[in-house]
C-alpha cells in the first residue's frame, strides 16, 4: 500500500463518520460497555466503513481495532493496520468538533511493534489530514511539518491527562505550577498538535492508553522530530496489543527532560 491509499481510506472514514453523526440524532448511543471504555453507533459506522474501504480496493489486511478487537478482511493479509475509528469520542457525542480518525501501518501481519509501523494517517474531523511515512518525515495537509515556531511563549503549552484515576503522581502537582494546561480530549490528535507546534506537550499519567490510541501519532511525532517515552524516559515500544500505557511526548528535550524529572518526585 501506498501513503496515498492509506490517507484516502482515512478521509472516507471521517467523511462517513462526518455523515452519520449529521444524520443520525443517536449516533452517540452506547452499544457496548467495557472497563475502560465504551462502543458507540458512530464508532461501529467508522468501523464499517473501513470494512468497506479494503473490500473496494480488493485489498486483504489484518486489523486490530479498538471496538472490534482483531479481525480479517479478505483471504490473504498483506499488512496490518492499527485502527482508532474515533479517538474523543466523549467530544463528539458533545458538539465539540475535536476527534480524529487515525490508521497505523506495518507489513507485518502476526506480532508487530511500535517500530514496526511504517505509516500513518490521523484525520480529525475538521478536515485537517497528518500523515508520515517511517524515514520520510511527517506532513499536515500535504506540506511538511517543520519546527515554525507559533508565536512567543511565556510557558510550554502541554495537554495533561491525569484524570479518573485513583492515583495521581504527586510531582504533576509541581510541574503544573511552570506550564500551561490543557486537556483537549482527543490524545491521537494531541500528539499531532505536538507535531506541528501547536502543543508543546502531551503528557497521560492514568496508565490508560493503548496502542490503537497513539500508534499512528507516534510515528507522526517521531517524524516530524519529536520523542514519545512512558514516566521513566524509556522509549515507548511495545506491541500493538499493549494497554496501560502513561506517556511523554515532546519536541522539545529540556521540557521532556524537566517533565519526567519533576514527575519522579
Amino acid at each position: 500500500m501506498e501513503i496515498e491509499t492509506l490517507i484516502e481510506i482515512g478521509t472516507e472514514i471521517r467523511d462517513t463518520v462526518r455523515s452519520y453523526i449529521r444524520e443520525n440524532v443517536d449516533y452517540g448511543e452506547m452499544i457496548v460497555r467495557r472497563p475502560r471504555d465504551i462502543t458507540r453507533k458512530m464508532d461501529l459506522a467508522a468501523e464499517h466503513a473501513l470494512d468497506d474501504a479494503l473490500r473496494q480496493r480488493s485489498l486483504s489486511a489484518r486489523i486490530i481495532s479498538e471496538e472490534l478487537g482483531d479481525r480479517i478482511i479478505g483471504e490473504r493479509p498483506g499488512f496490518m493496520l492499527v485502527f482508532d475509528p474515533i479517538d474523543g469520542s466523549t467530544n463528539a457525542t458533545c458538539g465539540i468538533p475535536f476527534f480524529c480518525t487515525s490508521l497505523a501501518y506495518t507489513e507485518k501481519t502476526d506480532i508487530a511493534t511500535f517500530d514496526d509501523i511504517s505509516m500513518a494517517a490521523v484525520c480529525d474531523i475538521q478536515g485537517n489530514t497528518y500523515c508520515a511515512e517511517r524515514g520520510k518525515g511527517a506532513f499536515l495537509n500535504g506540506k511538511r511539518i517543520t519546527d515554525k515556531k507559533r508565536g512567543t511563549r511565556l510557558k510550554p503549552v502541554v495537554s495533561v491527562y491525569s484524570y479518573g484515576v485513583p492515583n495521581v503522581p504527586p510531582g504533576l502537582i509541581e510541574l503544573e505550577k511552570s506550564i500551561i494546561v490543557r486537556a483537549l480530549g482527543s490524545i491521537a490528535l494531541d500528539m499531532c498538535y505536538v507535531a506541528d507546534g501547536t502543543l508543546d506537550g502531551v503528557i497521560d499519567t492514568r496508565g490508560l492508553a493503548s496502542g490503537y490510541d497513539i500508534m499512528a501519532s507516534a510515528l507522526i511525532l517521531k517524524e516530524a522530530g519529536g520523542m514519545l517515552t512512558d514516566l521513566r524516559e524509556e522509549p515507548i515500544a511495545n506491541d500493538v496489543r499493549v494497554t496501560g500505557l502513561s506517556i511523554i511526548g515532546t519536541k522539545n528535550k529540556e521540557l521532556h527532560d524537566r517533565a519526567v524529572k519533576t514527575l519522579a518526585i
